[in-house]
């Protein structure tokens, strides 16, 4: 099994090995079946929800002088709020 470095909240560390102290597992074990259990709710959630569409304008064609790799929209975003 290939290995990664996470960096995890230090409470969280603690919740989780006593998670795996109770039911006599490993740390990993028991990391791997609650991640598995999460991402298959949210790609669960993701098929219920359909496709995403960006047909924001007739005919699905940009709006004219969108560039798709700015980022300057996220101002716009970061006031609105």
């Amino acid at each position: 099994m290939p290995r990664t470095t996470v960096d995890l909240d230090t409470a969280l560390i603690q919740q989780l090995k006593h998670l795996a102290a109770d039911a006599r597992q490993s740390m990993s074990q028991v990391v791997n079946r609650l991640l598995q259990g999460a991402l298959k709710r949210e790609l669960d959630l993701a098929q219920e929800r359909g496709p995403f569409q960006w047909n924001v304008v007739p005919k699905g064609e940009p709006a004219p002088g969108f560039d798709p790799a700015s980022r300057d929209y996220m101002d716009l975003l970061d006031k609105s709020l």
